[in-house]
């Protein structure tokens, strides 16, 4: 019986795993490389893993370089591994060979120790690594503790100046839970997204990353205010099939720009995040609703009183006299100057 029992428990696991494992999983964490005493440190590598089976996959190592090297990227096949307690996969140490192809030219790549550990519970991937890289002479170790990407797709719905609503169907924030220090955190890709037939014509929002949220009691979730975190991203708008804006922005320090991001157990819940940019006088907040079929209206009351004081708006954003000809944007509407 209890051979029975150890048995059910066991095809239970492996089936819990090979749903959450389905197709290819990204890692990112903090890596060191070293060879012959140089070290080579990557605060953020991403590791793939692919399960092939339920005691076996496949593993994909990043680029490692530095001013002496450059190991391409290149995939071990066939891992193995075991699924134990606690929802723990251990990779015991096991030698490995594979190849990869750079220039025309192939390079063999031949591991005497591989190892490491997949913790479910946190979702975090151990790896470490001893190999020879080519013509390379001396053995190269590689050491990496990652968390998973996790991918999580739905409708978003931008409001800009709190006046104005606007759509996507479709778009993907990458998100990373990790613990850095004992300190639960969080890092959020803002991946790139478009906004049509808005105040200021077709507009596309370039991809950004903001890392280190932690958990707000008060707001219920994880959260950073990233004013001052240096980030840029690259914004374009069209108007009649012309670029009135294309380039790399700043977000304004002396204005709201922060985001959170809420959980219900290990399941992305919601992700709003406001910001600014430049010298552009709307605030624009982003509402990412994982639960919600529909789209959930925001509203600034604050911006709001500030997109309707009166004064003339170019498309940039800028404040105009009464004299400016073209499109203009006055209390939130917008209106053709002649």
């Amino acid at each position: 019986m209890k051979k029975i029992f150890t048995l059910a428990l066991a095809t239970l696991m492996a089936g819990n795993m090979m749903a959450q494992m389905h197709g290819v999983l990204n890692f990112a964490g903090a890596s060191t490389a070293n060879v012959l005493n140089q070290n080579v440190e990557n605060p953020s590598d991403t590791v793939k893993f692919e399960m092939v089976n339920a005691a076996s996959g496949n593993i994909t190592l990043p680029n490692i370089t530095n001013d002496n090297f450059v190991i391409s990227s290149f995939t071990i096949a066939n891992v193995a591994f075991t699924m134990g307690a606690n929802h723990v996969v251990t990779m015991p140490d096991q030698t490995f060979a594979t190849k990869v192809t750079v220039g025309g030219e192939e390079k063999n790549i031949t591991g005497s120790s591989l190892k490491g550990t997949y913790d479910m519970a946190d979702n975090s991937l151990t790896l470490n690594l001893t190999f020879k890289y080519g013509a390379m002479p001396f053995d190269m170790t590689y050491s990496i503790k990652a968390y998973y990407i996790k991918p999580v797709a739905s409708a978003i719905t931008v409001n800009v100046g709190g006046a104005f609503n606007y759509n996507n169907e479709n778009v993907t924030y990458s998100v990373r839970k990790y613990i850095d220090n004992n300190v639960q955190k969080v890092d959020v890709e803002i991946s790139t997204y478009t906004l049509d037939n808005t105040v200021m014509g077709n507009l596309t929002l370039g991809t950004y990353t903001v890392k280190g949220l932690t958990y707000d009691e008060e707001k219920g979730g994880f959260y950073r205010d990233y004013k001052n975190d240096g980030l840029k991203f690259h914004f374009t708008a069209e108007t009649g099939g012309k670029k009135t804006m294309d380039g790399d922005y700043s977000f304004n320090p002396e204005k709201n720009n922060n985001i959170l991001v809420k959980y219900n157990g290990n399941k992305v819940e919601d992700i709003v995040n406001t910001f600014q940019m430049g010298a552009m006088p709307f605030a624009i907040v982003t509402k990412f609703d994982t639960n919600s079929s529909g789209i959930t209206s925001v509203t600034n009351d604050e911006k709001s009183n500030k997109i309707n004081d009166g004064k003339i708006y170019n498309i940039y954003g800028q404040v105009v006299g009464e004299d400016y000809k073209g499109i203009v944007i006055i209390n939130g509407k917008k209106y053709l100057k002649r």
